[in-house]
């Protein structure tokens, strides 16, 4: 038979007082304990080997060393590398994660964040913008995504000097027909990105109608809608994708028509997540700190307030798929 776990009712028991002096014991107070009655019960909690559950403390008061995140999938490699950055960065500071997949739905984001907020933790990372109800007063951080208002701090990209930086390098290659593959809406990270290379274009005297391909993130839709365009136009010389994923699966797509990365066909994209960075033919992308956004981002949280929000810069990493050498 298993061991049964020793509760605070056996510790109480083997030491001669009651469970409420074992916690007033392990919590410091708020009531004082003598000091023979304390040696009592340190003495049991070291013989039953009992091991305090931090949950349970923290549903009595105060917070648990938990921390909520919100992504919209892990699937995606980008909120998948986020999330281990963000795990990473909370188990330095002694803290756990709980990771919920939101899929792009208020609904379910609400869902999670109500869940999360039952179990005290210090605080809930938001990457998708949804706001708590009013009565919900877990202290919120919004990653990657800024709430217009909100009294809540936030870590975002600079996403629009990102996209500039991208399409910039692709007039610099001499390229002008540059189409950019962009999400079904422009809110949020999106709309910084496509706004980068709208002014990229715009600067330089070129234009960008009929030159966006909405898509969803998703890859297997994202081939879709390129391999239309791809079929459809006679010669697109060059490529901006607001994602790495679009990025890939605008070279994978492309690869299958037969057309040549970069010689027929420039490829940028945005995120730096690994898989842009590995292997003989590395993708030109707009590399995002992740490290240093996760450190900010408990750092946001322990600060509080809008006055903690930042925003940082992401770098042109340059790669093979854009011309470059």
């Amino acid at each position: 038979m298993t061991a049964r776990r020793p509760t605070l009712l056996d510790v109480g028991r083997l030491a001669g007082t009651s469970t409420a002096v074992v916690s007033y014991v392990l919590n410091g107070g708020p009531r004082p304990v003598s000091e023979k009655t304390r040696v009592k019960v340190e003495e049991a909690i070291r013989m039953l080997g009992y091991r305090r559950n931090p949950l349970a403390g923290a549903l009595s008061g105060g917070r648990s060393n938990l921390i909520g995140l919100l992504v919209p999938d892990t699937a995606n490699a980008f909120f998948g590398e986020l999330s281990r950055h963000i795990e990473t960065e909370g188990r330095r500071r002694g803290l756990l994660t709980l990771l919920g997949n939101t899929g792009y739905r208020t609904s379910l984001a609400g869902e999670y964040g109500a869940a999360f907020s039952e179990l005290r933790p210090r605080g809930i990372f938001v990457t998708t913008g949804e706001e708590p109800p009013e009565d919900d007063e877990t202290p919120r951080v919004y990653l990657q995504w800024a709430v217009p208002g909100s009294s809540s701090p936030s870590v975002t990209f600079n996403d629009f000097h990102g996209a500039k930086l991208a399409t910039e390098h692709l007039l610099w290659h001499g390229y002008e027909d540059i189409f950019c593959v962009a999400g079904e809406l422009a809110v949020g990270p999106a709309e910084g990105r496509e706004g980068g290379w709208r002014q990229a274009m715009a600067n330089a005297g070129l234009p960008t109608e009929g030159r966006l391909i909405r898509t969803a993130f998703d890859r297997v839709e994202a081939g879709r809608a390129v391999r239309q365009v791809l079929e459809n136009r006679t010669r697109i010389r060059a490529i901006y994708a607001t994602t790495d994923e679009q990025a890939f699966v605008t070279i994978r797509t492309a690869t299958s028509l037969g057309l040549r990365v970069p010689e027929d066909l420039a490829v940028v994209g945005f995120d730096g997540i690994r898989e842009a960075r590995l292997g003989s033919f590395p993708l030109t992308t707009v590399s995002l700190p992740l490290d240093e956004f996760a450190v900010c981002a408990f750092n946001a949280l322990a600060d509080g307030g809008p006055a903690a929000s930042v925003v940082l810069d992401g770098t042109l990493s340059i790669g093979s798929t854009c011309g470059c050498a």
